[in-house]
């Protein structure tokens, strides 16, 4: 295990992405879960995006919830949006908080006052435990990271895009927690 930046949450090295989710029933979901658990894989990224990925994963989750850290995203940029999606995202995953719950796919330019407002307001009454953030804009990253209120970063690394080892390094004497994205460079393993 090892802590995911200043959150203090600790994580295996592996997690599990919740997108391909969306490609498998329910049953297949348990299993997956309780895979997960055999093999002391922790961590479980979804988004509210993901069609599916939370609604799955939540009802898998039930009885099961304290053996996991539980990241979710969303794209919406204005404080209601965001208070929604908060709230539809904690009832999808059957859970009364949620560990990490992550601004995503952020582009240099959106206004995201309301959307960190609505994670502060969520943070304080208990109902997520950190705050971070998404992108595919490298220059965007690497200018908010002196700078921000996240505590945690998520950017495609992987064999084929080596470009975020600056932005980790960064990330790294800032104590922010690094999230790959990507890491198979959105291959499968069958």
């Amino acid at each position: 295990m090892r802590q995911l930046g200043k959150s203090g949450l600790l994580v295996n090295e592996i997690g599990f992405g919740g997108i391909p989710i969306q490609r498998v029933s329910q049953i297949e979901t348990n299993k997956i879960i309780d895979e997960m658990i055999n093999l002391g894989i922790n961590f479980i990224d979804t988004a509210r995006g993901y069609t599916i990925s939370e609604e799955y994963l939540g009802a898998a989750l039930v009885g099961k919830r304290d053996k996991f850290i539980i990241a979710t995203k969303s794209m919406a940029r204005d404080y209601q949006g965001m208070k929604n999606d908060i709230d539809i995202s904690l009832k999808n995953l059957k859970t009364d908080y949620i560990d990490l719950y992550q601004c995503h796919n952020v582009n240099p330019n959106e206004e995201l006052t309301g959307a960190i407002t609505a994670l502060k307001e969520a943070k304080a009454e208990g109902k997520i435990g950190h705050i971070g953030i998404t992108s595919h804009n490298l220059k965007y990253l690497m200018s908010i990271i002196d700078d921000t209120d996240f505590e945690t970063i998520m950017f495609p690394y992987n064999i084929i895009e080596t470009e975020a080892e600056e932005l980790f390094e960064k990330a790294k004497t800032k104590d922010i927690g690094i999230i790959v994205m990507k890491p198979l460079a959105g291959g499968a393993i069958d």
